[in-house]
């Protein structure tokens, strides 16, 4: 039988109060981190995480770094500077949580921080066109998160990446789906989880939140039957964090997809007049969404006018805009050669479009319109 002597209990003590003050410091920082990204305010974002990986052992901050790095993924997804970045800390990760995921004490946690590097290797797997890769990681990440409800219920913010997870799986192309029976390598989704996780995490996660609020705005917008519920979401963030420049600008694309040019024109007014007027490339994304409003209206003047600002900046700057935002300016400029009778060029443009789609995501009212354009010159609506 071993006798604890009093300094062997007195050392017990002050290591698991130590252990437990720097959990809560790790957590202090992290939800302030995910406030400062959520605020749009990246560069103080990066301070925290860089705190983060310079102060404790666990891998907290290189977990706060793929939440980071995704974050700038989902906005442009044809960036490839993150990507040595994104390997190193997923790598960092994975080297302190998989040894771990048995664990009686940190099981929970090592097995939500596999999840999360999982699903991040997984994203970034998917875009290179690693769909073996991809798959893999996916199925991982699912387990790990899975896992770590079940360790720990009281984790309601792992259902925000599982929801995401299930929901990709769910709704994979149909010719990868088939490929999966035969490499059995996709994910099994979920849909009847997926949208309920983000809203649980809505209602009662901690520091995502309104992270799962934005990703749960997203998904709903590929129905267009849901896109009033988006806007509802959006609409709370936009006044949440106002400096966001990325939550203006999704309301913005999100009401001109529901063909609502007034709500638009009003939204971009309520934007620019605010004290501080947005930079480029932000601006000339707000005013590619107006001119889309005036065209809806019938209004091509104005619609002219505006275009006339934007196009040196799209011209002049296009490597450094999301690829999304270069396929509306040049469906824009298409549209706007065909009403002026110049046919060639609205040609061009709406093939050019077509050729953007195969290497980054574009819009599918984009893919539509270039491909009416291609068949018949665009014309303003009947009655606009």
């Amino acid at each position: 039988m071993h006798i604890i002597s009093g300094t062997s209990l007195f050392l017990i003590i002050v290591v698991a109060c130590c252990s437990a003050l720097a959990d809560e410091t790790i957590y202090a920082l992290e939800k302030e981190g995910t406030r400062l990204r959520l605020s749009g305010d990246f560069v103080a974002a990066k301070i925290v995480e860089n705190e983060l990986i310079d102060r404790y052992a666990q891998p907290a901050g290189h977990v706060f770094a793929l939440n980071s790095i995704i974050t700038q993924l989902t906005w442009d997804e044809t960036q490839t500077r993150y990507d040595e970045e994104l390997i190193k800390h997923a790598t960092k990760t994975l080297e302190w949580c998989e040894p771990r995921i048995d664990h009686e004490e940190f099981g929970a946690t090592a097995n939500y921080y596999c999840g999360q590097a999982n699903f991040v290797l997984s994203f970034h797997n998917a875009l290179r066109g690693n769909y073996y890769q991809a798959g893999r990681r996916g199925t991982a990440s699912i387990d790990y998160l899975e896992t770590a409800l079940s360790k720990d219920p009281s984790l309601i913010d792992a259902k925000m990446h599982l929801g995401v997870g299930y929901h990709v799986a769910d709704n994979l192309p149909p010719f990868i789906k088939m490929f999966s029976r035969v490499l059995w390598f996709i994910p099994t989704g979920n849909s009847e989880k997926s949208l309920p996780y983000l809203l649980d995490v809505i209602a009662d996660g901690d520091q995502y939140r309104d992270v799962a609020r934005y990703i749960y705005s997203i998904l709903l917008l590929e129905t267009p039957e849901l896109r009033p519920e988006a806007s509802i979401q959006l609409q709370q963030l936009v006044s949440l964090y106002p400096a966001n420049s990325r939550f203006q600008l999704r309301l913005i694309s999100l009401l001109i997809s529901m063909d609502d040019y007034e709500g638009t024109l009003r939204t971009i007014s309520d934007y620019l007049d605010k004290g501080t007027k947005p930079v480029e490339p932000d601006l000339s994304l707000t005013r590619i969404w107006k001119v889309r409003a005036y065209l809806g209206r019938g209004e091509t003047e104005l619609a002219r006018s505006t275009f006339a600002e934007i196009d040196p900046v799209f011209h002049d700057a296009r490597d450094q805009l999301p690829g999304w935002s270069v396929a509306w300016y040049i469906l824009t400029d298409g549209q706007l050669h065909d009403l002026a009778s110049r046919r060639g060029q609205a040609i061009s443009a709406y093939k050019e479009i077509l050729s953007i789609a195969k290497h980054t995501y574009v819009n599918i009212t984009i893919l539509e319109a270039a491909r009416a354009g291609l068949s018949m010159p665009y014309q303003l609506h009947v009655g606009q």
